[in-house]
């Protein structure tokens, strides 16, 4: 199994200090230590936190070969700010590195020989990058849009488009309902605003997540709910991205839409239960978790 994310590489700067981060990235190092073929598709600086950014990426078993450097821009740092819960705001630079990403034949050609191809609604807010994705979506199989509305670094009428060209939207309740209410929805339940968001864009498939609650996934006309899974929150940041990984790997080994949901309803708590966006969790401990002896 092969996927490929395009976007955001970068540092985390949380009060104790960078942690190697970027929606993208997250859910390839999750997908790689589920034993899944990985690359990314990206661009640091060429300075001494993208050649640091390089190694830990690297040492995560992730391949760089298509990581460029941007000789133009510094590698990506964004401000982390966790309040008393650990949800996580984030200030985010603009423009650095991975806003430069060019065209390259290798990249076409391994989006083309790829399961999956992920791409982040952060990496369309310039138009070097954005220019980029329009043409390697093109070469993908199977494409999956990773909603993440970081103000000011979006425009919906762009998200809608990505959206029109996705196999699988993965948005949070509140980006769904921004979303829905910009494009006109007068709904007010999730479930009507799925079907809404659904029947705009024509993707086959979307999938909302719930926080602590779970999540709720769209595919074809059916709906299938998981009510998530009570632990102890550490922090909340990539709890999202193992999400996207492990409903992913499921979905991409043909597992039943509900079975897939629960599964990475799981794989979210656990990350969301330690520090950190990338936690070590092996299967084991998701089917120990999942069902407990």
């Amino acid at each position: 199994m092969k996927v490929t994310s395009f976007g955001e590489v970068l540092w985390d700067d949380f009060p104790g200090g960078k942690v190697l981060g970027g929606a993208p990235l997250n859910v390839l190092v999750r997908l790689r230590s589920l034993g899944v073929d990985t690359s990314m598709i990206s661009s640091r600086g060429d300075d001494a936190d993208g050649e640091e950014l390089l190694r830990q990426i690297e040492s995560k078993n992730v391949n760089t070969d298509l990581l460029q450097v941007c000789k133009d821009q510094a590698t990506s740092l964004v401000k982390v700010h966790l309040d008393a819960c650990g949800s996580a705001s984030y200030e985010i630079v603009y423009p650095c590195a991975w806003d430069r990403i060019q065209v390259e034949e290798a990249a076409l050609q391994r989006v083309a020989e790829s399961d999956a191809f992920i791409y982040g609604s952060l990496s369309t807010r310039d138009e070097v990058s954005r220019k980029t994705l329009e043409q390697l979506v093109e070469k993908a199989k199977f494409k999956i849009f990773d909603v993440n509305l970081r103000p000011p670094h979006y425009d919906t009428d762009r998200l809608l488009e990505m959206m029109k060209k996705a196999d699988l939207v993965k948005l949070n309740d509140d980006e769904l309902y921004e979303l829905s209410k910009a494009y006109g929805s007068k709904h007010n339940s999730i479930e009507q605003n799925i079907q809404f968001l659904a029947k705009l864009s024509g993707t086959p498939r979307i999938c909302v997540t719930l926080g602590s609650h779970g999540a709720i996934y769209f595919e074809n006309g059916e709906l299938y709910r998981h009510c998530g899974y009570r632990v102890q929150v550490a922090d909340t940041v990539g709890s999202g991205d193992s999400f996207l990984a492990g409903l992913t790997y499921k979905l991409l080994n043909n597992t039943p839409p509900q079975e897939a949901v629960s599964f990475a309803c799981a794989l979210g708590a656990l990350v969301a239960s330690h520090h950190g966006a990338t936690p070590e969790i092996s299967l084991k401990e998701i089917e120990n978790f999942m069902h407990p002896a």
